[in-house]
C-alpha cells in the first residue's frame, strides 16, 4: 500500500497543473491583444496549450475574456447622447432585423397559400362531381348496386346448381352435398 501511494505522490509531482491561474489567462490575453482588439477565444486557448500544455476550460477562457471586454468598454452616463446615439443605432439594427426575418417569413408563407390553392383548383372539380348527390342518396344507391349484385350471384349458383339436377338426387356427391349447404344457409 505504502508502495502504491509513494509512486502517485511522485506521479502527481511530475503532472502539471490542471489549469492556468486567472491572472495568468488575462495577462495572456493582454498580451495577445492588438490594438484595442480582444483576441479571439480559440487563439487564447492555443496559447495556453502552448505555453501550460492544457488549453483551460471553454466556459472558464471565454468567461474570463468577456469580463475583460466589459472591463474595456467606458461606462457613460445613461442619459449622455453617445449613449443615446448607440441605443438608436442598436434599435434600428434590431428592427431591420426583424423585418428581414419578417420578409422571409410572407415569403415562405405566400408560397406555401399558392401552392395549396394550385391543390384545391385541382381538386375542385372531383369535389363539384360528388357534391351534386345527396349523402344519403348516394348511400341509397350503393345499396341498390350491392342488392342487384348478391341477387345475380344467387342466381348463377342457383343455375349452376341447376345443371347439375342429377346431383339433387345423390346426396353423397359434391354437388348434391353443395346444394345441401345452400339451402340450408338459405
Amino acid at each position: 500500500m505504502k508502495r502504491k501511494a509513494f509512486r502517485l505522490c511522485r506521479i502527481l509531482r511530475v503532472m502539471p497543473h490542471p489549469h492556468a491561474s486567472t491572472a495568468e489567462i488575462l495577462a495572456l490575453i493582454r498580451e495577445l491583444t492588438v490594438a484595442d482588439a480582444l483576441p479571439a477565444g480559440a487563439e487564447i486557448r492555443r496559447a495556453l496549450q502552448a505555453r501550460f500544455g492544457r488549453r483551460g476550460g471553454v466556459a472558464r477562457v471565454y468567461r474570463i475574456l468577456a469580463d475583460e471586454r466589459r472591463r474595456r468598454v467606458p461606462v457613460q452616463a445613461p442619459d449622455s447622447l453617445e449613449a443615446l446615439q448607440w441605443e438608436l443605432q442598436a434599435m434600428r439594427e434590431r428592427a431591420e432585423r426583424a423585418e428581414e426575418r419578417e420578409r422571409a417569413h410572407q415569403s415562405h408563407w405566400g408560397m406555401e397559400i399558392d401552392r395549396l390553392r394550385l391543390r384545391l383548383q385541382a381538386l375542385e372539380p372531383l369535389a363539384a362531381r360528388r357534391g351534386d348527390r345527396d349523402p344519403i342518396e348516394l348511400l341509397r344507391q350503393q345499396l341498390r348496386a350491392a342488392e342487384q349484385r348478391a341477387a345475380g350471384l344467387e342466381e348463377q349458383l342457383l343455375a349452376v346448381l341447376a345443371r347439375s339436377g342429377s346431383a339433387d338426387s345423390d346426396p353423397d356427391t359434391k354437388e348434391g352435398s353443395a346444394r345441401k349447404r345452400h339451402e340450408t344457409v338459405l
